[in-house]
């Protein structure tokens, strides 16, 4: 039914899923770069066309609707949303009433600032497992929340700048979504800023925010991407605390790798418990991992699925 080469090609067609090159036809999951590829023409929800035309230029580009079957070469895709970062899907493929479904990253917690995920049972799963080890159980989420809010209080009260880092797409968007339910003023860097606008045009309030101007910080939650951290606006902000968000926060070295005051673990992606959940929820035949560790599929072993690493083989034709 497919073969994979830095992407997932649907056999007999020229639909390809995540392409990480360039192709004629891609259905795109999401709107992150490492996903985002200046195809031919991408197949995809209305809101990830809506980045990608932002982050990647104008694209040919057919929108697909929540649930609604779209009919391509004698086969059917349906999305469904995947809980990661607005817009992002999940795509089922059916061809001859066989099911193949890619999960695309997803996350079974609900995010303050993306559509809950909706799981479909399949024959074959493709998922990603990122954080497919023990180690990364993730607190709840509403703790992790509550830690964010006492962070940026605490800051205030003490008369200190607090900066807030995530990536520009997603993370930033769900920080000001939080912060500004909470009554918190922002300040949000130029590239996080235009992404916000397409959530707000999507009918999701972020609060009370303004593109940053380091003259008018005063009271103010500093919102900034990663890359932003070195920059001279950003180091010249007095009395500044600085937190990271990211999965990645629970390995102790995080902060001084980043050079931050704390950093959280807000994640867009599952966690171990998570993936195990979402293959359970799934409940398919056989089951491909990718874009994570290599021996996540036996701990699937352990709970009776049939699965294996999604890896590029020459004339690696599957189903």
């Amino acid at each position: 039914m497919f073969h994979y080469h830095k992407g997932i090609k649907i056999n007999g067609t020229a639909l390809w899923l995540d392409a990480e090159r360039a192709v004629e036809m891609c259905c795109v999951s999401h709107a992150h770069l490492d996903h985002a590829k200046k195809h031919r023409q991408i197949l995809a929800t209305d809101k990830t066309i809506q980045f990608f035309d932002l982050r990647v230029g104008k694209i040919h580009a057919t929108r697909l609707e929540f649930k609604k079957p779209f009919a391509f070469d004698g086969g059917t895709i349906t999305l469904f949303p995947a809980g990661h970062i607005l817009g992002s899907a999940q795509i089922l493929i059916e061809v001859d009433s066989f099911r193949l479904l890619y999960s695309g990253d997803f996350n079974i917690e609900n995010s303050a600032a993306a559509e809950p995920i909706e799981i479909p049972q399949s024959d074959i799963l493709i998922m990603e497992c990122t954080f497919g080890r023990p180690f990364y159980r993730f607190p709840k989420r509403s703790l992790v929340v509550e830690r964010l809010l006492d962070f940026v209080g605490q800051a205030l009260k003490a008369g200190a700048t607090p900066v807030v880092i995530g990536y520009a797409l997603g993370k930033t968007q769900e920080a000001m979504k939080i912060l500004g339910d909470a009554g918190f003023e922002m300040s949000v860097h130029g590239s996080v800023a235009r992404l916000a606008r397409i959530y707000e045009t999507f009918g999701i309030s972020l609060g009370q925010w303004e593109k940053f101007n380091k003259q008018q910080l005063r009271g103010k939650v500093v919102i900034i991407p990663p890359r932003a951290i070195r920059t001279r606006a950003l180091k010249n902000i007095p009395n500044k605390r600085t937190i990271f968000l990211s999965g990645w926060a629970l390995h102790e070295q995080t902060k001084s790798r980043r050079g931050v005051d704390a950093a959280l673990p807000l994640s867009d992606h599952a966690d171990f418990d998570g993936l195990l959940e979402y293959a359970r929820r799934v409940n398919p035949k056989r089951i491909y991992t990718t874009h994570g560790f290599d021996d996540f599929h036996r701990y699937l072993w352990k709970l009776g699925f049939d699965a294996q690493p999604l890896r590029t083989v020459n004339q690696l034709s599957l189903f």
